[in-house]
């Protein structure tokens, strides 16, 4: 039952005005207010925000970065759990890579995807944020294979 009302939920909060890639910049899908997930920005705009909690930019103590990113606890997500089929765990406002990396080999590193394959991340440890958006958008509502192949070129660059 709770997965059933899971999928409701996801479906509702996705679903209205739409998802997909025709859909997605439509005037009526940019004009919608929709938490966490239609965020419109460039490469650059996650990049930096990333990189205020990578320590470039005087705004965020570590502190305050180290309580960002702890996570609070593994459940079902009423919204995603219908999309990825598996608990998750956030921080605040941000996903903690963990044991899973889902942001590099560092479980301390963290991030947050977008739907279509655009993401933003950061690893204050190595010093290093990205940011990534395309100009295609794919199917994957978290760790998209663009994504975590740009990461993994990264790390084995560092």
């Amino acid at each position: 039952m709770r997965y059933l009302l899971s999928h409701r939920a996801g479906l509702a909060a996705l679903a209205d005005p739409g998802t997909g890639a025709d859909i997605a910049n439509t005037p009526r899908r940019r004009r919608a207010e929709i938490p966490a997930a239609n965020g419109h920005a460039t490469a650059l705009s996650p990049a930096q925000l990333y990189g205020a909690y990578a320590g470039r930019a005087a705004v965020i103590g570590a502190e305050q970065v180290d309580r960002a990113r702890q996570g609070q606890g593994r459940c079902l997500d009423l919204v995603l759990g219908a999309a990825l089929g598996r608990e998750s765990e956030f921080g605040l406002g941000v996903i903690p890579s963990g044991t899973d990396g889902e942001f590099g080999p560092d479980p301390r590193a963290f991030g947050f995807d977008g739907y279509g394959g655009s993401f933003g991340m950061c690893d204050p440890e190595a010093h290093l944020s990205m940011g990534y958006t395309m100009n295609v958008m794919g199917h994957h509502v978290v760790n998209d294979p663009r994504k975590t192949g740009l990461i993994d070129a990264v790390y084995r660059a560092l």
